[in-house]
């Protein structure tokens, strides 16, 4: 990953997204990005309010932390990687019922951490990508919301696209729902028309 002071002409590039932008939102149209740290509790801790759905705290853009051996969000990770060549395709050559593609790529922070982000836009230069920073950083000093970063496909650990009122993908969300109380998960999913695997 090169983060770029220089603003990378998305528009002269395969633009995968047309510049929507979804600040302050997690979870695909609402893009959340969560962060994965040495042995840690799955809590929101510092000065995150923990009060709320997970739906709330996306909405105010929060991190989530989980432990870095977590099986569901291992599994998770497996999954959307396996599905990332299927998503790149259809993001080259979208159906025009097909919008808010994004996808989420680590960035290292301070203490053997890393935190989460949705770039969205993106595009594909060559053998790379470029896309923004599309969440507010809490954790990382290197890069700011908005910021253009290149990034290769290997370092994508997620993805998301909208169709027909449905999100697709975002399997990073599906397992963060794993913990919260089934009620709340199953009233996400509903409101953001997420599907997950039992």
């Amino acid at each position: 990953m090169t983060m770029n002071s220089a603003p990378i002409n998305l528009d002269a590039c395969l633009l995968v997204e047309d510049g929507l932008a979804w600040k302050g939102f997690g979870l695909g149209g609402i893009l959340m990005r969560w962060a994965v740290l040495l042995p840690a509790l799955l809590v929101l801790t510092g000065c995150f309010d923990e009060a709320g759905t997970l739906a709330d705290r996306a909405k105010r853009d929060e991190l989530a932390q989980v432990e870095r051996d977590d099986p569901h969000m291992a599994a998770a990770m497996r999954k959307s990687r396996e599905a990332l060549p299927d998503f790149l395709t259809l993001a080259r050559a979208p159906r025009p019922t097909t919008t808010n593609f994004a996808v989420k790529i680590g960035i290292p922070a301070e203490g053997n951490r890393t935190e989460y982000f949705w770039i969205q836009p993106f595009a594909q230069h060559g053998s790379k990508y470029a896309g923004r920073i599309n969440n507010t950083p809490r954790m990382v000093k290197t890069v700011k919301f908005g910021q253009t970063i290149e990034f290769s496909e290997d370092e994508i650990v997620d993805w998301v696209y909208h169709e027909g009122g449905k999100m697709h993908g975002n399997y990073t969300a599906c397992a963060l729902l794993k913990h919260e109380p089934p009620d709340q998960a199953e009233a996400f999913k509903k409101e953001f028309g997420l599907t997950c695997d039992p």
